[in-house]
């Protein structure tokens, strides 16, 4: 088993740790200032959570392979791949994104292509490693 952490766009760090911090602020600010009313709890309990959530997409994006499966991480977005079934992988470069599933954090990611029509956008730091990782399980995948 090994795993390969994402690379993270400093722009994108910066912003999941400002919208979380300001989801934070803003929930104990009505907190403090409006009471324990059930409506006010509520909303600064949903508010929390999801402050939690994009601090735990930023921390847990993260790609393991064990025995012949990719795992994807990034926070509550969970899912695996048979390697066996990656047709390609092709290196992204840029903002402009072709994949619905984007388990990723920097831009300069990798398309993998698998099954007869699914994809997904992956960006692990070291993208070398990655491949050559796949392609030890798997050296049928072609790489564009």
């Amino acid at each position: 088993m090994v795993t390969f952490k994402s690379s993270v766009l400093l722009f994108t760090g910066v912003l999941l740790v400002l919208i979380a911090a300001f989801m934070f602020y803003m929930a104990s600010i009505i907190l403090w200032q409006e009471g324990g009313t059930l409506e006010v709890v509520i909303g600064s309990i949903v508010m929390y959570t999801l402050g939690g959530l994009f601090i735990w997409i930023l921390v847990d994006t993260r790609y393991t392979i064990k025995n012949s499966f990719l795992f994807y991480y990034s926070g509550p977005i969970r899912g695996k791949i048979a390697i066996d079934s990656i047709r390609k992988i092709k290196q992204q470069k840029g903002w402009i994104n072709e994949s619905f599933i984007k388990p990723a954090l920097g831009i300069n990611g990798l398309y993998i292509y698998y099954n007869k029509y699914d994809d997904i956008y992956v960006s692990p730091k070291d993208k070398e490693a990655f491949v050559n990782y796949l392609l030890k399980i798997n050296p049928k995948i072609e790489i564009i």
